[in-house]
């Protein structure tokens, strides 16, 4: 095979791991919500405690906000008591007193809900914590997994991009510009086919019999009449290996 064409292929290698290593990178961070989805599923019991547990001190510092306003209220109907010069004005303080005083009571019993809910959520917390803690172990030991396989990967990126500039600048200008210029039209970058049974398998068009004799010789670069690739033979045990991580 024209060396030419071996160093075509293996720039086509190199392009596939790094399209393939980029999509795995561009999938971190749905891959690493996968790992605390599981964890969250598996938790769900005590995630459900926790959640309830919130709530609740959410809704009793609520309702101790209203407590507080409530109770003003009813401080403020006293002294309109205390300062009142006729019937009218007594009886509305009196009203307005009682009313704030009968909303503080409801609401100090609301508290106390809230306060028994936080108290059986934490409860409930305590007891999974030991099963909860092995699981959360678990999920770190994975996350820690995965960050040195996404460490690695970007390591990859590197050394195939190195990889794909000392190939491009060994080949000869005209060939590097004819490999970028159909990369980047053809769609996911293939530039580089095998040509196999007869037919160019991107894009399963049949080749004419002088074609194919042609490509099985490698002596010069061949483009496929359909999708404007170039073609290859994988007749060697090497180029066969090489071509294994395009197909």
């Amino acid at each position: 095979m024209k060396a030419e064409l071996k160093q075509l292929i293996a720039l086509q290698n190199a392009d596939t791991c790094i399209r393939k290593l980029k999509a795995d990178l561009d999938a971190v961070p749905e891959r690493r919500a996968e790992i605390d989805k599981e964890f969250d599923q598996r938790a769900f019991e005590f995630k459900t405690a926790e959640a309830q547990r919130d709530a609740a001190r959410e809704r009793r510092a609520s309702l101790e906000a209203e407590l507080a306003e409530t109770r003003a209220k009813a401080e403020h109907s006293d002294r309109a008591l205390m300062a009142s010069t006729n019937e009218k004005e007594y009886t509305a303080a009196i009203r307005e007193a009682d009313a704030a005083r009968k909303h503080a009571s409801q609401l100090e019993t609301q508290i106390l809900e809230q306060m028994e809910a936080v108290e059986t959520a934490e409860k409930r917390m305590a007891e999974l914590e030991p099963e909860v803690a092995k699981l959360r172990a678990e999920r770190d030991e994975q996350l820690a997994a995965f960050e040195l396989s996404v460490e690695r990967e970007a390591e990859r990126v590197d050394e195939c991009r190195r990889e794909r500039e000392q190939l491009l600048a060994e080949l000869p200008k005209p060939m590097g510009a004819l490999f970028n210029r159909i990369s980047s039209r053809i769609r996911n970058g293939v530039a580089v086919a095998e040509a196999k049974n007869g037919a160019c398998t991107a894009c399963f068009m049949s080749l004419r019999p002088q074609v194919m004799a042609d490509i099985r010789r490698g002596d010069e670069i061949i483009i496929c009449d359909n999708c404007n690739r170039i073609l290859y033979y994988a007749g060697s045990a090497a180029a066969a290996e090489q071509a294994q991580t395009i197909s």
